[in-house]
């Protein structure tokens, strides 16, 4: 566990678990002003340190880097004209919306969201009844993977791509897209296997409250999804049961952590989706780039701003290159319907 975790968190160690959002802010944002408010936002919060901001010229090498950060619970890279952001979160502190109140408090001005949340949706069973089940699927209906041109030289931090594109898509408009895009992008380069078994995980926070800011996110889980049009995407997301976080403490946890180690790439899905909704605020450009964790380790995210959303797909760089990401997040964007 690194020092940036809450006391409970218990998950794969393999990754560094930070989720990230990108800005280009309306105003630019001094250096000295950005740490001071960010010590500021540990202090309010709770939290251990200060926070580091780090002055950057190459915003998409800064996020990289912080997207690997294993240390502290925010971390910033921050342009040197001060227009753009990398906020850097750990998640067991930060769900996608509190990095919207992360974004508001360096800001000074409200940034905020439409989502709403789940509320309390009920659960499909609590964390060993949720590996059990996961382990019953790997043995009998493995979720299907999804075969990235390996790297010459593979890279140790994840990748990162990104597209802006017109109309406000929503949550279930991403995942019917990134599932016919996965479906595309196998029978392209796999043309002899059929793509069966697409599992999709939808993060959905269960409560929109600002503050105090901490991790209140949930997972809507979805199986066999290349099976249905994008109305039955709907319908199951509406209908979907929520799966919380696997934790334990003292030496239970230590024993999940090694558990988690060795089955997270079995126990995960084709695909992680996480849509932060249609924002207003201070900023003129956002991106969302969630966590790569478990089975692929293939993240979808979207945020809509001014009547166009971002989409974007991270993976784990020992696995894609960026030009094969890029053909990806192309077919996905290809199955949106017309904004």
């Amino acid at each position: 566990m690194s020092d940036a975790s809450a006391p409970d968190w218990v998950a794969d160690p393999t990754i560094a678990w930070r989720i990230v959002l990108t800005a280009r802010l309306t105003e630019p944002l001094p250096a000295d002003v950005a740490r001071e408010r960010l010590a500021g936002l540990h202090r309010d919060q709770g939290w251990a340190g200060r926070g580091q901001v780090v002055v950057v010229d190459d915003v998409a090498a800064a996020r990289r880097a912080l997207g690997d950060e294993r240390v502290g619970v925010v971390s910033l890279g921050l342009s040197s004209d001060g227009t753009q952001v990398v906020v850097s979160a750990h998640h067991s502190r930060v769900d996608g919306l509190g990095l919207l109140t992360v974004l508001s408090a360096l800001t000074g001005t409200p940034i905020t969201s439409s989502a709403r949340g789940v509320g309390e949706r009920p659960d499909a069973s609590g964390p060993v009844g949720t590996v059990v089940r996961r382990l019953a699927e790997v043995a009998w209906a493995p979720p299907a993977r999804v075969v990235g041109p390996t790297p010459a030289t593979p890279q140790p931090r994840d990748v990162y791509v990104e597209r802006l594109v017109p109309g406000e898509h929503r949550t279930a408009a991403l995942v019917s897209a990134g599932v016919r895009g996965v479906v595309d992008h196998q029978r392209e380069h796999r043309p002899r296997r059929r793509t069966r078994h697409v599992a999709v995980a939808v993060g959905v926070t269960r409560d929109a409250t600002p503050w105090p800011i901490s991790d209140r996110s949930a997972l809507l889980r979805l199986r066999d999804v290349e099976r249905l049009d994008a109305a039955g995407v709907a319908e199951a997301l509406a209908h979907a049961a929520t799966a919380r976080a696997v934790q334990a403490t003292g030496s239970g946890a230590g024993m999940m952590r090694l558990g988690l180690r060795a089955l997270a790439p079995r126990l995960g899905s084709t695909l992680l989706v996480s849509h932060l909704g249609r924002v207003d605020g201070a900023v003129d450009a956002l991106a969302f780039h969630p966590v790569t964790a478990g089975g692929t380790g293939l993240s979808l995210g979207g945020v809509t701003l001014r009547g166009s959303t971002c989409l974007t797909l991270r993976a784990r760089g020992a696995q894609w290159t960026h030009d094969g990401l890029e053909q990806l997040l192309e077919a996905v964007v290809a199955h949106l319907p017309e904004g």
